[in-house]
Order: C-alpha cells, then sequence, then structure tokens
C-alpha cells in the first residue's frame, strides 16, 4: 500500500510540475507577452498566428495532465511538441537543448506512470492486432506522404521553381545537425528530405493504424487519438516555420502547409476507413456520454 501511495504522489508531483511548466511557456504566448524563457519556450520570430495556436495547445495539454482520464494523451501530445521545440532551440544557436529532451522524457514518464495497461494495450495493438496493423500503418503513411510531395510538386512547378520545397527544406534540416554547403548536389537535399518525410509519415500512419485497432475494444480511445493528431499537426507546422529561419523559405506559406496536410490526412483517413467498415459505428460510441 505505501509503494502504491508512494507511486501515486510521484505520479501527481511530476504531473503537477508538467502542467506548471506548460502553463508558464504557453499563456505568454496567447497574450503576447514576453517570457524569459529559452527560444523553444518564447518562439521568438515566429508567426504570431502559430505562437498562438501552440499556447493554446499548452495550455490545454497543461491542464489535462492532471486529469485523470486524459493524461496520457496530453502527455503523449506534448512529448510530440518536443521533438521540434528541441530542433528549434539548437537552430538557434543558444543553450538549453537538452531541456525540451528532459521534458521529453519526463512526459513519456507520466504517460506511462498514469496508465501502464492503455500503453499495454496500444503495444498489443500494434504487434498482435486483428488486423496487419504495420503494414496499413505504413501503406497509410505511404500515401500522406505521397499527397504532400505532389502537393509540393505542383506548388513549385506554378511558380517555375522545381523541387524547390524539398530541395531547400533538405538544406534546412542538414543544417541542424552541420552547416549545408550551397554548393552541394541539391539532388542530396531532395533526397535527405524525402526519407526524412516518408519516415515521419509512416510513423504517424502506424500510431493512427494502432489507435483505431484499438478503438474496437475501447471505442473512446479515438477521442484520445484526435488530441494527439491535433498535436502531430501543430508540430508540424512548427517544423516547417522552424526550418523557414534556417532557409530562404519564406514563399512557402503556412495555408500550402495547411492544404498539403489536409489533403494527406483525408486520403489517410479515407484509407484506413474503408479498412474498418465499423469505424463510424466505434466512433459514434466515443462521443456517446453514456
Amino acid at each position: 500500500m505505501d509503494k502504491a501511495r508512494t507511486h501515486g504522489a510521484f505520479v501527481w508531483a511530476l504531473s503537477v510540475l508538467l502542467a506548471c511548466v506548460f502553463l508558464l511557456a504557453g499563456i505568454p504566448k496567447i497574450t503576447g507577452s514576453d517570457p524569459v524563457w529559452l527560444q523553444a519556450a518564447a518562439m521568438r520570430g515566429f508567426p504570431a498566428w502559430l505562437r498562438i495556436v501552440v499556447g493554446v495547445v499548452e495550455v490545454i495539454s497543461g491542464v489535462a495532465l492532471l486529469i485523470p482520464g486524459v493524461a496520457i494523451y496530453a502527455a503523449l501530445g506534448l512529448s510530440l511538441l518536443m521533438v521540434p521545440a528541441a530542433i528549434t532551440q539548437q537552430m538557434s544557436g543558444e543553450p538549453g537543448v537538452l531541456i525540451p529532451l528532459v521534458l521529453l522524457v519526463l512526459l513519456l514518464t507520466v504517460a506511462w506512470r498514469r496508465d501502464p495497461a492503455t500503453t499495454r494495450a496500444l503495444y498489443r495493438s500494434i504487434t498482435a492486432g486483428p488486423h496487419p496493423v504495420l503494414r496499413e500503418g505504413i501503406i497509410a503513411g505511404i500515401i500522406g506522404a505521397t499527397c504532400v510531395a505532389v502537393w509540393f510538386f505542383f506548388v513549385d512547378l506554378l511558380g517555375g521553381r522545381p523541387l524547390f520545397t524539398p530541395t531547400t527544406l533538405g538544406r534546412a534540416l542538414i543544417t541542424v545537425f552541420h552547416p549545408a554547403p550551397l554548393s552541394e548536389a541539391p539532388i542530396l537535399y531532395v533526397a535527405s528530405y524525402t526519407v526524412f518525410h516518408y519516415v515521419a509519415f509512416a510513423c504517424v500512419g502506424i500510431a493512427a493504424a494502432a489507435i483505431v485497432a484499438w478503438a474496437s475494444e475501447e471505442p473512446a480511445v479515438l477521442l484520445g487519438f484526435a488530441m494527439l493528431f491535433a498535436a502531430f499537426e501543430v508540430g508540424f507546422y512548427g517544423f516547417v516555420a522552424l526550418l523557414q529561419h534556417a532557409s530562404p523559405l519564406g514563399a512557402l506559406a503556412w495555408y500550402q502547409v495547411m492544404i498539403g496536410n489536409i489533403i494527406a490526412a483525408l486520403a489517410m483517413g479515407t484509407y484506413i476507413w474503408r479498412a474498418h467498415p465499423k469505424l463510424h459505428e466505434q466512433f459514434v460510441h466515443a462521443l456517446d456520454p453514456g
């Protein structure tokens, strides 16, 4: 009993600490005040709308960390945001790149400690679900990544600069790790970003397929997936925005990214929806308060 109480006290203390961190980071973004924090938290130089969106996500998720029923989803969603946050801090040249990584570990710890059964169920849904989750997720990821790639191909083509977006994003991505010379062959930048692009979408597709498969046993998990998807979208917009600071990608407007992601989400959702005919019924049950 004492061990259980100690465990519960530790999880609550860690949850309260993280909630305070994200409330202190999110509220100044919404109010427009100037926080005395890291670049990753202050987002200096980022578009105002993106700071507000990230701030809203941080505040809502920070509060959700204190609500047992949704804490695991809030922790996982915020952990996704820590990846672009770490990249932002690294690219800023300021110290403190380890802080987002430490927060990432703490958030994953909260997710696991809060609800180990849910975490184990998610793992089982990937490895032993009734549907081939890995195959289904990878296919969905390939569909989404291809939709975005084709969208940007035509955007660049209509702008008279073929492959400008993947070349510039690839150069900026490499710059995160070491200076990328402008004389380097563009095909290397295109290839680098393409690999990253498809791997990222494959991971999202696998997560989506696993959660949908798991929803056959627990429909309410679909609401948690909606939170994770929102966090991923915000993180992706933030990632593109921070790459703009390291590249001449100013012509890539946020709405172009949004349209590409909407197309990808619709294509991936349609594929998964058709693969799971009972998904509509499960979603209705997820919304049923009873």
